[in-house]
């Protein structure tokens, strides 16, 4: 036994209408006769005439120009699209009758029973409109229904596109959270001597921070801690990081030079950005046989170092200027040689710009006066840079966080 098809909710509409026409013209007829009103009666049964004579007449045209009039429907959409809204009413109106099946496809399938539920209120409401209008009440009616469905079908159109965008932007931005966390090492080296720690936050809107280990040339005994900050948000911050940390791990693994790696570095980014991206880089090598440490700032949050009870800043030398802005910089690597209990924190933007509901800033201050409060707990590396990434925290309170937080804590022990 073939299964009975099932109708279209576009389809029970045109039937609900169709019925409340028939019925109206019925009801018409038995008043007509009742009353003896002959002049209305013979204009319904023209009426019905004359409509069903056109229909028979224009059968043959109506789908032999079927090719013709899907040409003009897709014309339609093409011109509508192109205006972006800004369409005249006729335009607007055909576009949204001859595409009504594909802008129901495209309702969310959470939203879909509220459409259909609101069509059977309209239809409804529209039959009780047509019962009191009289003889012309049908033609009227295809008419308010179709001005009722276009401008519905806008609507639902509007809402649909939007929900569409929202969807594909929050695919992007879950696709671009997960690329930049997939650059982040999964563990932090262990070195005799040295306690090393590191994390990453992601904002909202994702930015382009990320932090790494890696092993400098052959001999392994230089380690790269680089901080990375792109400029931007989403999907291309991600894209510049994944690059940057592709060609930065080259560099490193084929030179132990860190001006070399930097300067190399600097020259594939110029090559490939555009001018208005660029990406801040703090570049910090551990020599963990010397117990020294050589770093170059490009235009990345300077680094606080803890010593003695007192906390400094490592202004560094040379050029400061991002990668990927000028093409040739003058970057130069400051020296340091570690002592025991020193610690180093590394840190983007994103930890002293941090807002609270009253737009103040954390500020490089409050950071200053806690990192120092902090190396007096005897804390892990791990355990300071949580503790700050915590503050950082409740000072911004419920306000959203806009950009990335990294830290990087390295102790000797």
């Amino acid at each position: 036994m073939s299964k009975i098809k099932k109708l279209t909710t576009f389809q029970k509409v045109s039937l609900v209408f169709i019925l409340v026409g028939l019925l109206n013209y019925i009801q018409g007829i038995i008043v007509a006769v009742t009353q003896k009103d002959w002049n209305l009666l013979i204009g319904k049964i023209l009426s019905l005439a004359i409509m069903a004579i056109i229909v028979y007449l224009l059968k043959n045209r109506i789908f032999g120009g079927w090719k013709n009039l899907m040409k003009q429907r897709d014309a339609t959409r093409e011109q509508f699209e192109r205006s972006k809204g800004n369409i005249n009413i006729k335009d607007a109106a055909i576009f949204s009758l001859t595409w009504s099946r594909e802008i129901y496809k495209n309702i969310p399938d959470d939203r879909k029973q509220l459409v259909k539920t609101s069509f059977i209120l309209i239809g409804i409401a529209g039959g009780i409109i047509m019962f009191h209008l009289g003889r012309y009440g049908f033609l009227t009616m295809v008419v308010i229904a179709g001005l009722i469905l276009a401008g519905v079908n806008l609507l639902i159109w509007v809402v649909g596109s939007e929900r569409q965008e929202k969807d594909r932007l929050a695919i992007e931005l879950e696709t671009a959270r997960k690329m930049q966390m997939s650059l982040m090492p999964s563990h932090a080296p262990e070195i005799l001597g040295f306690d090393i720690a590191g994390t990453c936050i992601p904002a909202m809107n994702v930015g382009g921070d990320l932090f790494d280990f890696v092993w400098f040339g052959k001999n392994s005994h230089k380690l790269c801690i680089p901080i990375v900050d792109v400029s931007g948000k989403g999907m291309d911050a991600a894209l510049t990081a994944v690059y940057t940390s592709g060609a930065l791990v080259s560099e490193a693994q084929h030179e132990e030079n860190v001006l070399t790696v930097v300067g190399n570095l600097n020259s594939a980014i110029y090559s490939r950005q555009n001018r208005s991206r660029f990406v801040s880089l703090l570049m910090v090598a551990l020599d963990t046989d010397s117990h020294s440490i050589e770093y170059i700032n490009a235009g990345q949050s300077q680094p606080l170092l803890a010593r003695n009870n007192n906390v400094s800043i490592l202004k560094g030398l040379g050029s400061r200027f991002p990668l990927g802005i000028v093409k040739t910089p003058q970057y130069l690597a400051q020296g340091l040689q570690l002592i025991k209990g020193d610690i180093m924190l590394l840190y983007t933007d994103g930890v002293t710009e941090a807002m609270n509901n009253k737009e103040e800033m954390y500020g490089e201050e409050r950071l200053r006066i806690l990192f120092l409060n902090l190396t007096y707990q005897g804390l892990t590396a791990a355990g300071i840079i949580s503790e700050i990434k915590n503050e950082v925290l409740r000072f911004s309170g419920l306000e959203q966080q806009h950009d990335d937080l990294t830290l990087v804590a390295i102790k000797m022990l």
